[in-house]
């Protein structure tokens, strides 16, 4: 020890990342993140790209589509007879084929996403622009006919007009905002979006989610979130201490479902109508339940986050810690300030400003927008998934006020992930909660997260709390939502029942995959980190809990491209699990945490070890790690790892 003295005030004077170090906090530990630190790059990222917008998906279409047939010496000639096509159609006939064809691509998206939002006439917006109003009119009375025929519904959301450039100077033109979605039906699987509802104990969680699922006001006294606790110490506590499942039900028009008389337990009578579904899980805030609510957020994969926050409490506690995890996972917030009609208006200022204070800050880079009319409401819906808007919603759950805006925008919400494209992959279906139902078996509960799984299908349930391994296991039943179905898809929660297994043999944590796959459970993996707050120094021997989707164990830091870490320094590391191995894909988005320590992480490669990961020497676990780390060194900019390098278990 008195060779090699650790002084904490001599690491913050030689780093640049003292400013972070002292933060304890997960919004703390990201605010105070600046450019120059390599933390900020992983954190922040590339923004994933919006489902809702065709404009996007349609130009890279065509632009690949078009360098792919094209070759480069025939450009020219491909200008010219496109040039010369379009001189022989008269404007008219112009019009209507890009309206016609603007039709075939829409009706194309809803029937591979299920709904989309257009922006009819508005610069670089779906169809033909520079409108008047009876063109207007007659573009939405073919969209309209054209839903109507593919089975969906068109509902004008609002209606206006914009200035646009042109020759003769700038001229008003008509423009509309347009909702499609799919109806209801048999076969037809509903849209689900799930939101995270998340924030400090005592702001008013559950009871927002049980006005909006029951389709009430609360007394200011617990009634609404009566309806949705889960377990009878709540009830009397007042206090969410377990994940809880809600399900708003939406028709193809964009109207709520729930009525009065929703219940959990007849949920399926308003699913079988619903053309979309959002579920609302309902994750607890005091601090003694952190572990479940950081499960709710990897293990439930949202779309986005809801935090609540109370007017006359502002952002303290838990709701700073809950925000920073959701920035860390990378998922979209927005924020509902609640309980405003028993808030001073200064005490009401000061939280709103005090909010956006901390999404300014430089590691969070958010723009905080306040949501006042439906106006704003279509804006933040369409823009919620760059990543980079942070709508802000003022509600009361007693007189209703600001209810309806957070109703439509829930109704409006895209889903994050295009998961049309994940169905046409093998069925992984990772399990989240275990039953034992009599009279039926053991029930698996859990999240589809590629391919379609149906009744009969034979697939691998691992990895076995034994020995690791994967055994075969046949589902003998669907429900989705209380509902029995014949089928679920990528996206979308489910229970399974299982032949043939006991409920002793399965546990949060396990995975249902194709056998194609070939699934191996894994002792270690390799990931691209990052140092959010920390004390002292990181190096090999250091363990930490993995929040990893479902997957919460603890793990030790076993090699690392670098000497030691600190705040803000960003590295390639392997990680080797405590207790059991777990079944880890690369590419997923990972946060541990230790005491005040706090990181993120992306898994870069798992294990796929011949023999027993427990007999490899150090010396080849480094140069292991050399090679899968040294992959992910070219677009983390890290050094690849020494081989002379001492692992360290």
């Amino acid at each position: 020890m008195s060779s090699r003295p650790h002084h904490r005030g001599l690491h913050h004077q030689q780093h640049p990342s003292a400013v972070a170090s002292d933060a304890s906090g997960w919004v703390e530990s990201i605010g105070a993140l600046s450019d120059e630190h390599a933390a900020t790059s992983l954190l922040l990222g590339s923004p994933p790209a919006a489902n809702g917008s065709m404009r996007a998906a349609a130009s890279a279409v065509a632009a690949a589509a078009a360098a792919a047939d094209s070759p480069a010496g025939a450009a020219g000639d491909t200008d010219e007879a496109a040039a010369a096509a379009a001189a022989s159609l008269s404007p008219e006939q112009e019009f209507e084929a890009c309206l016609e064809h603007a039709v075939t691509c829409m009706m194309a998206e809803v029937a591979a996403v299920g709904e989309v939002m257009l922006e009819v006439g508005a610069p670089q917006g779906w169809g033909p622009s520079r409108l008047d109003s009876s063109q207007l009119g007659h573009v939405l009375a073919a969209l309209q006919q054209a839903a109507a025929k593919g089975g969906a519904d068109a509902t004008v959301l609002r209606q206006g007009s914009t200035e646009m450039a042109a020759e003769g100077g700038v001229v008003s033109a008509s423009t509309a905002d347009v909702l499609v979605r799919r109806r209801a039906g048999e076969g037809v699987p509903p849209m689900e979006v799930r939101v995270a509802v998340i924030g400090n104990v005592d702001s008013g969680k559950s009871t927002l989610v049980g006005v909006l699922t029951r389709s009430m006001l609360d007394d200011g006294r617990g009634l609404a979130r009566g309806k949705v606790f889960k377990h009878h110490h709540e009830e009397s506590t007042g206090r969410t201490s377990s994940i809880g499942q809600h399900n708003l039900c939406l028709d193809s028009g964009g109207g709520i479902l729930n009525d009065s008389q929703f219940r959990s337990t007849n949920c399926g009578d308003y699913v079988r109508h619903a053309s979309k579904v959002v579920t609302l899980v309902d994750l607890a805030g005091h601090e003694k339940y952190f572990r479940t609510t950081a499960y709710g957020l990897t293990g439930h994969m949202p779309d986005y986050a809801c935090l609540i926050v109370g007017a006359n409490m502002g952002v303290v506690g838990m709701c700073k810690e809950h925000l920073g995890v959701a920035l860390a996972l990378k998922v979209p917030v927005f924020f509902v300030i609640t309980k405003v009609d028993i808030c001073p208006e200064h005490v009401l200022k000061n939280t709103v400003q005090s909010l956006a204070s901390i999404l300014k800050k430089p590691g969070v880079r958010k723009k905080p927008y306040l949501v006042r009319g439906h106006d704003e409401v279509l804006t933040a819906a369409r823009n919620i998934t760059s990543d980079s808007l942070a709508p802000i919603f003022l509600t009361s759950a007693v007189t209703g006020k600001g209810l309806d805006l957070v109703r439509s925008f829930y109704s409006l919400l895209p889903q994050r992930h295009r998961w049309v494209e994940a169905q046409a992959g093998a069925a992984e279906f990772i399990i989240d909660e275990t039953f034992g139902v009599p009279g039926v078996g053991t029930v698996v509960a859990g999240t589809v997260k590629r391919g379609v799984i149906t009744p009969n299908t034979p697939l691998l349930l691992g990895p076995d709390i034994g020995d690791g391994s994967f055994k075969t296991a046949a589902i003998k039943s669907i429900h989705y939502k209380r509902l029995p179905v014949g089928q679920v898809v990528a996206g979308q929660t489910a229970a399974l029942a299982l032949k043939k297994v006991k409920r002793a043999q399965v546990r949060k944590g396990m995975v249902l995959v194709d056998e194609r796959l070939a699934p191996v459970a894994s002792w270690e993996f390799d990931a691209d980190i990052a140092i959010l707050t920390h004390s002292t120094t990181i190096q090999p021997r250091y363990q930490a809990v993995i929040h990893c989707e479902i997957i919460r164990q603890a793990a030790r830091v076993v090699a690392m491209d670098t000497e030691r870490l600190r705040s803000g320094d960003r590295a390639c590391v392997r990680f080797r699990f405590l207790q059991r191995p777990e079944y880890i894909t690369p590419g997923t988005r990972f946060v541990f945490r230790e005491g005040r320590t706090k990181g993120i992480g992306v898994v870069v490669a798992s294990e796929k070890p011949t023999t027993s990961s427990s007999a490899t020497p150090n010396g080849s676990l480094a140069a292991a790690a050399a090679g899968s780390c040294s992959a992910a060194a070219a677009t983390a900019h890290v050094e690849p790892l020494r081989k002379d390098q001492p692992a360290g278990r």
